[in-house]
């Protein structure tokens, strides 16, 4: 069975028809099947992965995306989100010595953000923005 990629405007557009019937889309998985189904309405096969949907979604104007997580390995040491993939920022404090201490580390572009206790996104709900 072949099937096309498509293109980041048809992604786009498929999220809009999606969003437009669904303003709320509990999990990634959901909303790739829903984002397909609306892609292969055009009498195409297009395959698009999870974590492509997820990126193009956070980057569009009109879809606000919520991470639910779960406890990590504290000892594990993230420098990239692992939601978007961009390089996280370290939340710096200063202690009473006068040195500094990296408190949590976050991501400018999708709010993702961890502590000494490693979050690891388990879920992501994606909802409709409000004007």
């Amino acid at each position: 069975m072949t099937y096309h990629i498509p293109s980041d405007k048809q992604i786009q557009t498929a999220l809009r028809k999606v969003f437009r019937q669904f303003r709320t889309v509990q999990s990634q998985h959901r909303l790739k099947k829903l984002v397909t189904n609306e892609l292969n309405a055009k009498k195409k096969t297009f395959g698009v992965s999870e974590r492509r949907l997820r990126n193009i979604a956070l980057e569009s104007d009109f879809v606000k995306l919520e991470i639910h997580s779960r406890e990590g390995d504290p000892k594990k040491i993230l420098s990239k989100c692992p939601v978007c993939g961009n390089v996280l920022g370290r939340v710096k404090n200063l202690t009473i010595w006068g040195g500094e201490v990296t408190i949590e580390f976050r991501c400018s572009n999708c709010n993702y953000w961890t502590g000494k206790k490693k979050r690891i996104p388990t879920r992501y709900a994606f909802y409709l923005k409000k004007k």
